[in-house]
């Protein structure tokens, strides 16, 4: 009797060993189809976008024909069962930027709900080479508590105010100016280090 119940045991922990096996690496194969759609997708739209906008397509394509060119190829390519929720956070015809991330809905082997996302950016080369990355970076006491890139003649964007304790944050100023910098009014035309002014 000891024997039965403890093969019946050790079948049980085999089963879930099993499934919980299978359920990784359903997660793994979903997440890398997902990508792999996603970039075929991404690239074989915006591929065809460069061709029209060279002159050798119909002519430069629509905001709404990129994007059902792209839900035609993503779904082409995603073959599990699932539910699949497209979400176009960038599309822009004319500076060839497309940015998607994708969330895909399924079932485990044991019926648990579960999610995988994916995200993808994607700007023509065309573009990119035309304007160049700044970089603005924001030093409070020397040390940097933002930073980031964007292109030249972009908008300058501020962070959240620091905080100091017995200091009050007054304004950023260009590194080694201390005068007060109008950032709503600044655009990127160079890379831009400012420092917090506190009072």
């Amino acid at each position: 009797m000891k024997h039965t119940v403890y093969g019946i045991a050790l079948a049980v922990l085999a089963a879930l060993a099993v499934a919980a096996v299978l359920g990784i690496s359903g997660k793994n194969v979903r997440k890398n189809e997902m990508e792999t759609a996603l970039n075929t997708a991404i690239e074989q739209s915006l591929e065809q976008l460069k061709m029209e906008k060279s002159g050798n397509g119909k002519g430069l394509r629509s905001y709404q024909e990129l994007i059902a060119d792209f839900n035609g190829l993503l779904l082409a390519q995603i073959e599990s069962d699932s539910e699949l929720q497209v979400e176009i956070l960038t599309a822009d015809v004319e500076k060839g930027i497309l940015d998607v991330r994708i969330t895909q809905r399924y079932q485990t082997i044991l019926g648990r709900e579960r999610e995988a996302v994916c995200r993808k950016s994607v700007i023509l080369e065309e573009y990119s080479g035309k304007k160049e990355y700044h970089t603005v970076t924001f030093l409070v006491d020397g040390e940097i508590y933002s930073s980031y890139s964007l292109y030249g003649g972009g908008k300058i964007i501020q962070p959240k105010p620091p905080q100091r304790e017995g200091k009050v944050f007054q304004y950023w100023s260009k590194q080694g100016e201390h005068q007060e910098c109008a950032l709503e009014q600044m655009t990127a035309e160079d890379d831009l280090i400012l420092e917090a002014v506190f009072r």
